[in-house]
């Protein structure tokens, strides 16, 4: 009687055993699977600094190979949902390198928008102060010089905006008393003796610009030369140069760029 207890003791512990241990496999792969599914692509893992095309653009970088670093970035940007440290290496390629301090600023603004407690984030908003006047300073009025301290766009744009009218206007008055003089008709009256001088349409004033439809599409870059001198020479205006800067942004770095020799397109 007293064995037939223990076996059936022992075969009661047996059974608990291989319970618990099945409960706990199960358990196991539960967990495993779990977690599986809940980890995240292994490009998230990776940590931005370590991605291969972010490596690589530091290399570029040291070899002084500025676009192809350039390029790097961008993929590393293209490729992840968050690229703060990309962004950063960007903003500052295109302030110090390329002087397009638009872009810059777009690139640092992300940035601060990944990383807006970083403690880089005072410099960075430094950096973008800095291609805030820089990108005032490339205007032709050229209103960031010397001594001031803060630069307000808007009120430069406003400056530059009423320069362009009154170049407009000037315009007009011209185009009107070049209407007004083609419309006289000479008079009897006034044909006179062999010394006097009959008025006709060649008195009239002769307009210091050149129609557009007779602007030529290119222009060879002379010695003194701004785009300035050269939108004033084809349009009677220097407020055109910023449609000539425009035609020629893959010739020309900024408005500053010209060379002797080069070939323009005029718009």
């Amino acid at each position: 009687m007293g064995s037939h207890v223990d076996l059936r003791s022992v075969l009661n512990k047996f059974i608990q055993n291989m319970t618990s241990y099945w409960l706990k496999s199960l358990l196991l792969l539960f967990c495993c699977a779990y977690f599986s599914a809940c980890a995240p692509t292994g490009l998230e893992v990776l940590s931005e600094t370590d991605e291969k095309q972010y490596r690589l653009a530091h290399d570029y970088k040291l070899q002084g190979r500025t676009e192809d670093a350039l390029s790097a970035f961008h993929r590393v940007i293209d490729a992840r949902r968050d690229s703060p440290e990309s962004h950063l290496e960007a903003g500052n390629i295109y302030l110090g390198e390329l002087a397009d301090p638009v872009r810059a600023i777009y690139h640092f603004d992300r940035y601060l928008q990944y990383k807006p407690q970083s403690p880089r984030a005072p410099q960075v908003r430094q950096l973008i102060e800095t291609a805030q006047k820089e990108f005032a300073r490339q205007l032709p009025a050229q209103p960031y010089k010397g001594g001031l301290q803060r630069m307000d766009l808007v009120e430069v744009l406003k400056q530059e905006n009423e320069s362009l009218k009154q170049d407009l206007m000037a315009v007009q008055v011209q185009l009107q008393d070049m209407v007004k003089s083609a419309r006289k008709v000479p008079s009897p009256s006034a044909v006179v003796l062999s010394h006097s001088r009959t008025v006709t349409a060649a008195s009239a004033p002769v307009a210091t610009y050149t129609d557009a439809a007779s602007v030529p599409r290119k222009h060879t870059v002379q010695s003194g030369d701004t785009l300035t001198t050269i939108s004033k020479r084809y349009y009677g205006t220097s407020s055109r140069w910023i449609d000539i800067f425009q035609a020629n942004r893959d010739r020309l770095r900024n408005e500053n760029a010209l060379r002797v020799g080069q070939e323009i397109r005029i718009p």
